[in-house]
């Protein structure tokens, strides 16, 4: 078995790091998390470079690799910057559906935008307070002549503000459930959500009124909602164990300088043995961290995602996330308490991704499934 990466990968690793390195600046990182903006001008120069839509076929606007590509470069982003990284990786969330379901009409009508940063997208699927039970109370779709009019809500939608178009979860009392691809505009009420963490991501609960959607914006079949959204989530939460990967990693470099440069009773904190052996451990819990990561990202290169590694790695990682970092802000002390230490937005917004990766128990559940099977 291969464990090293190809050159093309290590390049793209290389190259997605380096920008990050040079464009996120910390002050700027701040100034965005706490003026909860989104990061524009950087997310634009991504998109110029190639690095957002990187799994898309190259007629669409990417560069036709897989999704462990898409997954090296969202890790570098949020290795350097927690927020900056999840922002930008959180662009085009919901094009999946798009990708595997859409037609060659809506995959030129987005694709080719969202890689050029002219448009935005997001996912409007849940409606329960847990964001779980996707079919407690729908947004309905009715069809009409030449139309689908939608009314109801969607909670805690990603991008709720910075979107251009949202993909809607709706039930249609003949089609069942069916995907929209849905513009933003009249009809559509956007609640604002304060939150902890990844601030820089504007989140929202939509509420729909007679909004009119054109038929050719359904994605995929009747009846294909609910398939489409699994495949979605499966995707999405792929990424967001990429996120937390790149947050921990993150998390344990700043930590390692900080032990290097800090002295108490003149010594360094990295001549401690407490310390080194926290680091030692950090290192680890990363490097396992990282390979289930990898190693559900190829699966689905290669055409699957039913051996359990994906809730495996959802599950280790989420763990790994929030002991890191928290021991990185243990080594240091209060000053890791201090807005103006980045450790301290690392520390929120590993709480958010954390959640995003789902609970303990349904990840359990999950791997349970797959291994009790006959």
């Amino acid at each position: 078995m291969n464990f090293k990466l190809s050159d093309e990968q290590r390049d793209i690793q290389k190259a997605a790091r380096e920008f990050a390195q040079g464009e996120f600046d910390p002050d700027l990182a701040l100034e965005l998390d706490q003026t909860r903006q989104f990061p524009e001008s950087i997310w634009k120069k991504a998109c110029h470079l190639g690095f957002i839509g990187i799994h898309y076929p190259e007629e669409f606007g990417g560069q036709g690799l897989g999704i462990l590509e898409n997954v090296l470069v969202t890790e570098a982003f949020c290795r350097v910057d927690s927020g900056i990284g999840s922002a930008l990786s959180t662009a085009d969330i919901g094009s999946e559906i798009v990708l595997k379901f859409g037609s060659h009409e809506q995959k030129e009508q987005f694709f080719i935008p969202l890689t050029k940063g002219e448009k935005r997208l997001s996912i409007a699927f849940a409606e329960s307070e847990d964001e779980k039970d996707l079919t407690s109370i729908s947004p309905t779709a009715e069809r009409k002549i030449e139309e689908y009019f939608i009314n109801g809500k969607r909670k805690f939608v990603p991008n709720a503000f910075w979107a251009n178009a949202f993909i809607v979860l709706c039930e249609e009392q003949k089609e069942g459930w069916i995907t929209l691809i849905v513009e933003k505009g009249d009809g559509i009420e956007i609640h604002p959500i304060e939150k902890m963490g990844l601030r820089m991501i504007s989140f929202g609960d939509l509420h729909f009124k007679e909004v009119r959607v054109p038929h050719e914006s359904r994605v995929g079949g009747e009846g294909e909602g609910l398939i489409q959204v699994d495949h979605c989530n499966k995707i999405t939460g792929l990424k967001s164990a990429a996120q937390a990967l790149g947050m921990a990693q993150g998390a344990f470099d700043r930590a390692l300088q900080y032990s290097k440069q800090r002295e108490q009773f003149d010594r360094k904190l990295s001549q401690f043995q407490v310390t080194r052996h926290k680091l030692a451990d950090m290192a680890v819990s990363i490097e396992v961290s990282r390979w289930l990561t990898y190693k559900a990202a190829i699966e689905f290169d290669q055409g699957g995602m039913d051996s359990g590694s994906l809730p495996m790695a959802q599950l280790e990682v989420g763990r790994r996330l929030i002991w890191v970092v928290d021991e990185a802000l243990q080594i240091f002390g209060g000053y890791g308490y201090i807005v103006d230490q980045s450790i301290e937005h690392y520390f929120r917004d590993a709480q958010a991704i954390r959640l995003e990766l789902g609970t303990e128990s349904e990840q359990k559940d999950a791997i349970a499934e797959r291994i009790l099977r006959p």
